[in-house]
């Protein structure tokens, strides 16, 4: 956005997945807030987005000071995340990289697996939130980003990283398998030389306790970040 020839303003739009498209980011100069520039800007970006033909935009953002803005204009929260942490651990062996196959067949256990339905369908990843089903678990283990616990009855989604880590996106499973792949995260970032093992989980997921179980602690207990997504 520009006022009498100044920019003031920009925004980012990145198609990421068939029919959705990512809203990255909106700033407004500090010297012209609060005068609805932030508004048209979101709005002119939902028009274009409809005129492109996409069919939902979706973004992430820790700002709760910018949650009334994206409400009143339509979006609905999906996913209110908490990060937990696991430092890495010697001595055991990383979980197994599933093949395409056999990632895609995982599906209708996952799809029933406690606490699935708190990530609404998509996977928890603020770098683009796609959605959650079995084509996902097939791409992401064609690009090893899928592990599996023992017998497939834990998975764990990774995306990319912000740091020196392994960055899960999303869980599923419970009680041994689960804290056996957990566990697992853990001596993998040590194999790799990682510091920890960062997962992404939504609020009151059941998970929490294996979580704890296994040595992982929250790494934003103070803090507030919600993935939103608005149909077009």
């Amino acid at each position: 956005m520009e006022i009498d020839g100044v920019v003031v303003g920009v925004q980012r739009l990145r198609p990421y997945a068939h029919g959705l498209v990512w809203y990255e980011g909106l700033r407004v100069a500090s010297s012209h807030r609060r005068r609805g520039l932030a508004r048209a800007m979101l709005i002119s970006a939902i028009a274009e987005a409809k005129e492109q033909g996409h069919r939902e935009m979706r973004l992430a953002t820790g700002n709760v000071d910018a949650v009334p803005l994206f409400e009143s204009v339509g979006f609905e929260k999906l996913v209110d995340v908490r990060w937990w942490r696991g430092s890495r651990v010697e001595g055991g062996e990383s979980a197994r990289i599933p093949g395409a196959a056999e990632a895609e067949k995982l599906w209708p256990g996952i799809a029933r697996s406690p606490g699935i339905e708190l990530y609404h369908g998509v996977v928890a990843d603020f770098n683009g939130a796609r959605d959650l089903g079995s084509a996902e678990l097939a791409g992401l283990a064609e690009s090893g980003m899928l592990r599996v616990g023992p017998g497939g009855r834990a998975v764990a989604g990774l995306r990319r990283p912000w740091g020196d880590n392994i960055a899960v996106g999303f869980i599923a499973g419970s009680g041994g398998a689960l804290r056996d792949l957990l566990m697992a995260l853990r001596f993998e970032a040590d194999a790799d030389g990682l510091d920890d093992v960062v997962v992404t989980l939504p609020r009151d997921h059941p998970a929490a306790d294996d979580l704890r179980a296994t040595g992982y602690d929250f790494a934003n207990d103070d803090d507030h970040a919600y993935i939103y997504a608005l149909t077009l």
